[in-house]
């Protein structure tokens, strides 16, 4: 058998990186950690390290108590689930927190389960914005390190995003509906939230990665292709996996459906025009979804 794949899917953020590890992670070729983001290659900053290694001990307080929950209700199964993630956790945080001199011990947190197995895979979004040198050294971790970078339709992602933010933001006497269209006004309006676009920002995006990760390492995948087993095949065949039939059906942290205001819908799309022109262009040919709100954001 060949030396395992290492894959970096980086992005983009609400385009279904959540489902691929969900597939990845049952998928019998590949092992995959407990922790779906490691976040090790946009932590060197030793300021936003800080910051992520707090946010990872917390999280694995909350792992403590329901592995607490799990075994005073006798649900067996559950707490040897909940202990593989605190290994996975407690190992990611020494790696992360730890000497980063030849990422060794991040090489090691991810490759941890590697009998048998084809390929090993770290789903972080916010990879995306790493600089070009960050970049090659993530290619250098591995000579079968190849690179995955999921682009959905560009409207569906940017509601999608606006949405989980007015989920994290909302207070308890604000509606989230109201809440979610606010912050669509507001980029609109007032050039507010950047980051939001930011995120989704496939042309500056895509030639960052063409620029620094070879041709045969790179895939540009459309997110509404790979949820369909003939457009899932061609993204297994990259990662030299054997295509299966997927478990994970529907869409993974969705959120509830929020109706975008008529008012906002049509500048929406004006903003986002030059997204689906770059991608037709310089992609390939567009999915549906895409064709037909590219199509709605040209009627006069």
């Amino acid at each position: 058998m060949p030396d395992p794949t290492v894959l970096f899917c980086v992005g983009a953020t609400k385009a279904g990186t959540s489902w691929l590890y969900r597939y990845l992670h049952d998928h019998p070729d590949c092992a995959l950690p407990a922790v779906k983001e490691a976040h090790y290659w946009d932590t060197f900053d030793p300021e936003v390290r800080e910051r992520q290694v707090s946010a990872f001990r917390i999280r694995l307080r909350e792992l403590r108590i329901l592995r607490e929950d799990a075994t005073a209700a006798g649900r067996g199964w559950q707490v040897q689930n909940v202990k593989r993630r605190m290994r996975d956790m407690k190992r990611l945080i020494a790696a992360v927190d730890g000497h980063r001199t030849g990422d060794a011990a991040y090489h090691d947190w991810l490759t941890a389960r590697g009998e048998d197995v084809r390929l090993f895979a770290d789903i972080t979004p916010n990879y995306a914005t790493v600089p070009d040198e960050m970049l090659t050294r993530m290619l250098a971790l591995s000579p079968r390190v190849k690179v995955l970078f999921l682009i959905r339709d560009p409207l569906d992602r940017l509601w999608s995003h606006i949405r989980m933010q007015a989920r994290r933001q909302r207070q308890s006497h604000e509606v989230y509906e109201k809440k979610a269209n606010n912050i669509l006004y507001r980029m609109l309006n007032r050039g507010q939230e950047t980051h939001i676009l930011e995120r989704g920002d496939y042309p500056k995006i895509i030639r960052r990665l063409r620029r620094v990760v070879p041709d045969d390492r790179l895939r540009i995948q459309f997110t509404e292709d790979m949820m369909r087993q003939d457009g899932l095949s061609p993204l297994c065949e990259f990662l030299d996996i054997e295509p299966v039939t997927s478990a994970v059906q529907d869409p993974v942290h969705e959120g509830p459906a929020v109706v975008m205001l008529d008012k906002l819908r049509p500048r929406a799309l004006g903003l986002l025009n030059e997204q689906y022109d770059w991608v037709a262009r310089n992609v390939g040919p567009l999915p549906e979804r895409w064709q037909k709100n590219r199509n709605e954001g040209l009627r006069p």
